[in-house]
């Protein structure tokens, strides 16, 4: 039985084998020569992918199944998984629901012209195209054709003692309302991450059960590289996460990303720094990297401290010790 009628609408169903796949479903024919003509087509189609190989089949393969596939197959299971499905989601939107042989040069760069158009900046302009590298490269398609963007590296913006002062009294020093009544939290907050030199959401998933007082060590367990580290605690930092412990806390703060961003922002306004664009939560970060650095701690150490996936993300801070050189120079004059 090949094709046959079902239902009340009289439409003919087709039900057939090829190379062991059975196909039975809807030829939406209401005539059994139009149904055989469906037929024909698809078991044509059939027997020609049959004999395609894995590579040629998924050239065929239309971008968004491509992107279930590679969720399914590789991202699901990654941290920032969802992020990547999401991106190459909005990339179907950008460039059409096409086969993954359609994806081109001239295609690529008609989906980037879209999104600087939108106002998508260069850097989040290479998480697309790293996406949809992952994504041809997953399905053994061509990709070289991919080339990110040059991204500008700008400043690292680093906090000086005044500045980190103020902000910290500012917080925890100022009268609030109701509404700011957790600013001195976040106080708190930036003292921890200016001394461990951890990203915000480190610290605010930080549990005290990742605590070590024994050991002096705060242990990070999720973080943007999957690279667990540990971290000692400076007398600051351990006798503010210790004044937080209360009661049944599991978590030394409360307070989500938004409301520190805000407190920040807060004081960053009173400030008078509303222009410095680099003035933000992360340039803590970069500010316990360069304390470091200051003090004498070599690059690896500070790679390991703050979990950089490379030595040339860390390597980033090294021009910020000028006195280096001077000592090279002396070299030379000897």
């Amino acid at each position: 039985m090949a094709v046959y009628k079902r239902g009340d609408k009289a439409v003919f169903y087709m039900n057939f084998t090829v190379d062991g796949v059975r196909v039975s479903r809807s030829t939406g024919k209401f005539t059994k020569k139009e149904a055989k003509l469906v037929e024909a087509v698809e078991k044509k189609r059939m027997m020609v992918d049959g004999a395609l190989s894995p590579r040629e089949r998924a050239a065929r393969m239309l971008l968004s199944i491509a992107i279930q596939k590679t969720y399914d197959e590789r991202w699901k299971d990654n941290k920032d998984g969802l992020k990547a499905k999401r991106l190459a989601e909005r990339a179907l939107e950008l460039v059409g629901d096409i086969p993954l042989c359609k994806i081109e040069d001239q295609t690529i760069k008609r989906m980037v012209k879209k999104l600087e158009d939108s106002g998508v900046k260069g850097a989040t302009i290479n998480r697309y195209l790293a996406t949809m590298k992952t994504l041809l490269r997953h399905h053994q398609q061509p990709w070289e054709h991919i080339k990110l963007k040059k991204e500008s590296k700008g400043r690292i913006r680093v906090l000086s003692k005044e500045e980190e002062t103020t902000v910290v009294s500012l917080l925890r020093d100022t009268d609030h309302p109701k509404k700011r009544s957790h600013y001195p939290e976040a106080a708190d907050l930036i003292e921890v991450l200016v001394d461990t030199g951890c990203r915000l959401s480190e610290v605010l998933n930080l549990k005290y059960e990742d605590i070590n007082w024994d050991t002096n060590l705060i242990s990070i367990w999720i973080n943007k590289g999957d690279k667990p580290r540990s971290i000692p605690m400076t007398k600051r930092v351990r006798g503010t996460l210790l004044a937080r412990q209360e009661g049944d806390r599991i978590k030394p703060f409360s307070i989500d990303i938004d409301q520190a961003q805000k407190a920040w922002n807060w004081a960053r306004k009173r400030m008078m720094l509303d222009d410095d664009k680099e003035f933000v939560m992360h340039a803590l970060r970069h500010t316990c990297a360069t304390r470091l650095l200051d003090r004498g701690i070599d690059l690896y150490t500070v790679k390991e401290w703050l979990g950089h996936s490379t030595m040339q993300v860390t390597e980033r801070y090294a021009h910020l010790r000028p006195e280096k050189l001077v000592h090279a120079v002396a070299a030379l004059d000897l």
